[in-house]
C-alpha cells in the first residue's frame, strides 16, 4: 500500500460536483485510463441499497466483532426506531 500511496497524485477539481469522481491512471507501458462517475455510490443521486450498506458494514465489522455479532447488531440497528432501550445495541457494538 506504501508504494501504490507513493504513486498516487490527487487534486481537487472545484468544477464537478463533490460526488463525482474522475480519474486518470497512467499505466507502466504508458497508456492512459480514464474514469469518470457522475454520482459516487453513496450519493444522493445513487444511495446504496440496504443490502449494498449492510455488506459494507460488515465488512467493517466482522473482523472487529464477529460476522454473528455483525447480523446481529445489523438487525437492532434496523429496529432501533422501535427499541425501548439502546443498551443491546451498544452492548453488541463493542467486541
Amino acid at each position: 500500500m506504501v508504494a501504490l500511496r507513493r504513486k498516487v497524485v490527487a487534486t481537487v477539481d472545484d468544477s464537478i460536483d463533490e460526488a463525482s469522481a474522475d480519474v486518470t491512471a497512467v499505466l507502466t507501458d504508458g497508456r492512459r485510463v480514464h474514469v469518470f462517475v457522475e454520482h459516487a455510490i453513496g450519493s444522493l443521486q445513487n444511495p446504496m441499497t440496504d443490502t449494498m450498506l449492510e455488506a459494507k458494514f460488515s465488512g467493517m465489522s466482522d473482523a472487529v466483532i464477529g460476522a454473528a455479532k455483525t447480523v446481529q447488531l445489523i438487525r437492532a440497528c434496523w429496529a432501533v426506531g422501535t427499541a425501548t432501550d439502546v443498551r443491546t445495541l451498544t452492548a453488541l457494538a463493542r467486541p
